[in-house]
């Protein structure tokens, strides 16, 4: 598997800007479609015990609780789950995507659902990752992705081509310091990938800017086939 540890170390070193931009409600985009359109697709699919994988200062484990669903934060980032744990309520816990892809245990499990909002960054972690989330769901279990959208590359007149690209941080406010690559993976490889590991398709989703109608993202709901 490809060293993807400059992932980690980027957000460990930018994890206060991070927090900075998230309590101040900077990202315009996640006021306009993408905070409520995770939020919804978890309350749509009823899932009432859920793992927010990648969970960051906690905004969406909270979010969560506060619709009555037992929730649990898990990041791989120390200063964002101590952030998360600050705030509250919730259970929040430190633990990597490669603890979890080798069997190390998270509290609360199995889940009915598991939500990673924004947090797949990774090229073969990601295939690794989905993997072994299998076996972290109840029967029936599903999982939630949220993820950039390829229209947003496109728009900067780049190849429609799953490829890495560099400058995890453009456009946010702060001393943001070294960037982290991220695999941009096309719709097609997408549902490639999720063919490949047993995951069936429920939902397809892309949440539109109600001002442009420009998509924002793309949103997956997938399930375990039998």
């Amino acid at each position: 598997m490809q060293d993807e540890s400059h992932i980690l170390h980027s957000w460990a070193l930018n994890a206060g800007n991070w927090i900075q931009t998230i309590d101040n409600n900077e990202i315009e985009s996640r006021k306009a479609a993408t905070n409520r359109a995770i939020v919804e697709a978890i309350l749509r699919h009823e899932s009432q015990k859920v793992l927010d994988l990648g969970c960051g200062e906690g905004w969406l484990t909270r979010e969560l609780i506060s619709r009555g669903i037992k929730a649990i934060g898990v990041d791989g980032t120390a200063a964002l789950i101590e952030d998360a744990r600050r705030k509250g309520p919730g259970a929040f816990q430190v633990r990597t995507y490669e603890e979890i892809i080798a069997g190390q245990p998270v509290e609360g499990g199995p889940f009915d659902a598991i939500a990673i909002n924004f947090g797949l960054f990774g090229k073969e972690s990601t295939e690794a990752l989905l993997k072994a989330l299998k076996e972290r769901l109840n029967p029936g279990g599903l999982i939630f992705i949220q993820t950039l959208h390829p229209f947003g590359l496109l728009e900067q007149g780049k190849a429609y081509v799953s490829h890495w690209e560099t400058d995890s941080w453009a456009g946010l406010k702060g001393d943001y310091r070294e960037p982290h690559q991220w695999y941009y993976r096309s719709i097609g490889d997408w549902v490639a990938l999720f063919y490949r590991l047993g995951l069936g398709l429920r939902e397809l989703r892309e949440p539109l800017d109600p001002g442009t109608g420009k998509p924002l993202s793309l949103l997956f709901v997938l399930k375990t086939q039998s």
